[in-house]
């Protein structure tokens, strides 16, 4: 039987906008002021967003609003989360206690330093960015807000919501 392979085959990529938000919010209260000062809805996914790694497993919540003006998704999501550790517990007692072990995760390591992820799947031609921008910076909650430069993020897979 042969065997056929494609070559010089790529997937095109949907275009879409990431924003930056700095914070000391929890994420159910991040999506509560935006929905508050921005007038949106973002509400929480019944799926979260699954991160598998060989040190750790981590369930990043996913919230997701459908902007019907711009015909685009909005998602937001915590860049910085907690996981369980994956390491073998050591016994140093007599009773072995099930205890897990929380880690401190990053989504995105390339931002490392970001708390939040916008993220917007339209053209950023298409979008008033800056409007957007300007009103997330209007929110006392968050300390800073930029648009993220994405040809820098090597794990885009991450950003695969549906």
């Amino acid at each position: 039987m042969a065997v056929h392979k494609l070559t010089d085959w790529e997937l095109e990529e949907e275009p879409y906008i990431l924003i930056a938000i700095h914070s000391t919010s929890e994420p159910y209260r991040m999506a509560y002021f935006i929905n508050k000062y921005l007038e949106i809805g973002f509400r929480r996914t019944a799926v979260d967003q699954d991160i598998l790694q060989q040190a750790y497993t981590a369930n990043y919540p996913v919230y997701k609003y459908f902007d019907k003006e711009q015909n685009a998704p909005f998602y937001l999501i915590p860049n910085k989360y907690w996981g369980i550790s994956n390491q073998e517990k050591v016994s140093l007692g007599l009773f072995d206690n099930e205890e897990t072990t929380q880690v401190k995760t990053v989504l995105i390591k390339e931002y490392g330093t970001v708390d939040f992820l916008l993220k917007i799947e339209k053209d950023a031609d298409f979008f008033p960015v800056k409007k957007l921008i300007n009103a997330l910076g209007e929110i006392p909650q968050v300390i800073s807000v930029y648009p993220v430069d994405t040809f820098k993020i090597k794990q885009q897979d991450y950003l695969i919501f549906e």
